[in-house]
């Protein structure tokens, strides 16, 4: 579970300020209609060495970008800026273990208070917490089809990471939750599967890595690209990208949630059917094994290609002493 005590810092508009004081006002149009968009990334301590890994900073930032895009959100806060602070966020917090970092950009109050109207007030904050791995992780969630569907492109893009989306999320896994369940599958209008309320969905078929493509409906996974980046280098398996049936998810051999929060998560039953033997699998297994090497240490396993770029260390290297 999430810890309890929150950190000491958060960052506001420029500012460092005391946590309980990070707060935008109540008719912000970020707050009022969840107008904003964000990147959750997570840090991974490494206890060898002690040092704390932001994994992928650069690609979230990049997909924030592209969020801001649609949206048609400006702000002169830049990249640099953002990591600059976050990595001094992380230091002053001195966290020491597994962290969730969200950078957040929204619209601000407008100066005429309306909430809907066009507004160049845009801000932005950064916040962290210790976020330990999910039970799930290791003995895999029990995921059911949810009653609702999944918005569209031509609704609220689901490719856009927004507050505001997420609240079909949230109707999703608490129907879910309620139901005894550990996550939900939305299924997005065509009746095919989309994605979980926050975590991608692949599924393992004949030797083959199947995800449903970024126009069925879904976030385009930064996790999911890691696990084909994985996949390819260290298994020789490809990752297709095209629409999956509810019933073909049950005849799967495998299947996995993809997230930052969820990192690789075995999927063992949908709508108590199991899925392979209703234990991880073994392709699973191993893609933890080799996301835990490239994001907790920084490396991939030998003639990973794509892995050294993807972690960014929190703290100063400690130089050893001539000998």
């Amino acid at each position: 579970m999430p810890a309890t005590t929150p950190p000491r810092y958060a960052w506001l508009n420029g500012r460092f300020v005391p946590w309980d004081q990070c707060v935008v006002h109540a008719r912000s149009q970020g707050a009022f209609w969840g107008a904003n968009v964000f990147e959750g990334i997570r840090g991974y301590w490494d206890e060898t060495d002690h040092q704390l890994l932001l994994f992928r900073m650069h690609d979230h930032l990049r997909r924030l970008r592209q969020s801001m895009k649609v949206v048609r959100m400006v702000t002169d806060v830049g990249d640099d800026e953002i990591i600059e602070n976050s990595l001094e966020l992380l230091r002053r917090n001195d966290f020491r273990t597994d962290v969730h970092l969200c950078v957040v950009v929204y619209y601000d109050l407008d100066p005429a208070f309306d909430p809907m109207r066009p507004t160049d007030a845009v801000g932005v904050h950064l916040t962290a917490v210790e976020m330990p791995r999910s039970p799930a992780y290791a003995r895999g969630a029990a995921a059911c089809v949810s009653s609702w569907r999944r918005l569209s492109d031509d609704t609220m893009p689901p490719r856009v990471k927004t507050g505001a989306n997420y609240h079909n999320s949230r109707l999703a896994q608490h129907e879910a939750l309620r139901n005894g369940y550990d996550t939900a599958l939305l299924l997005n209008q065509r009746g095919s599967i989309a994605e979980g309320p926050g975590s991608c969905l692949v599924m393992v078929k004949d030797g083959t890595l199947v995800t449903p493509p970024g126009s069925s409906g879904v976030l385009e996974g930064i996790t999911v690209d890691t696990a084909e980046a994985l996949a390819a280098d260290e298994l020789d398996m490809p990752l297709v990208r095209r629409e999956i049936d509810r019933t073909e998810l049950y005849l799967a051999d495998e299947a996995f949630m993809c997230g930052t929060l969820s990192e690789i998560q075995p999927l063992v039953s949908l709508d108590r059917l199991t899925i392979g033997d209703g234990r991880p699998g073994p392709v699973t297994l191993r893609l933890q094994a080799l996301y835990e090497d490239a994001a907790r240490r920084g490396r991939g396993s030998a003639g990973t290609k794509n892995t050294p770029h993807w972690t960014l260390p929190v703290y100063p290297a400690v130089e050893m002493a001539p000998q």
